[in-house]
């Protein structure tokens, strides 16, 4: 018997890796421009990278825990556990991030989505807990479909950093 919703979650994965790759043409493409990479640049290029991957990983995180013989309910608790804490803990993490790489004011866009993603991913940590609902996979999905739209409306910003013709 499959996880509920796995095929979901691998199409995450997938969408994670492609993301990974698009991030790294874009550092390959502003290379060959002939303009360096600031530390500002290499920061975000390897957030986007890893954001891809950790989405990989986190999307195949609940199928491979279910292979493993867990009840779909412990599935998703554990599940959401693994996602929940190291997400947020990126997420707090962002704006010092930022901070150390550019003297640009964290952008109030950038605010929204780290509020949002608190929010997607404290629900995870309800979920784990199996309060105020039974554990699920909705809550899952929605962090790590979360994590990933969010970094891609970032990344759509930033195709303009990457292009810009000032330096920073």
């Amino acid at each position: 018997m499959d996880l509920p919703h796995a095929a979901y979650f691998y199409t995450l994965a997938q969408i994670g890796i492609a993301f990974a790759g698009f991030a790294t043409i874009l550092m390959a493409l502003r290379e060959s421009r002939g303009r360096p990479m600031s530390k500002f640049d290499l920061w975000v290029a390897k957030s986007y990278i890893q954001c891809g991957l950790v989405t990989a990983i986190c999307a195949m995180l609940s199928p491979l825990l279910f292979s493993f013989g867990l009840s779909e309910t412990r599935t998703w608790q554990t599940a959401s556990l693994l996602i929940g804490i190291p997400s947020l803990a990126m997420i707090l993490q962002a704006p010092g991030q930022w901070r150390a790489r550019t003297d640009m004011p964290v952008r109030p866009r950038l605010w929204a989505q780290i509020g949002v993603g608190l929010i997607v991913n404290t629900a995870l940590l309800f979920n784990a807990a199996g309060w105020p609902w039974r554990p699920n996979g909705s809550f899952v999905m929605l962090a790590v479909s979360w994590n990933l739209f969010g970094f891609f409306a970032q990344f759509a910003e930033s195709v303009n950093f990457f292009f810009e013709n000032e330096e920073r």
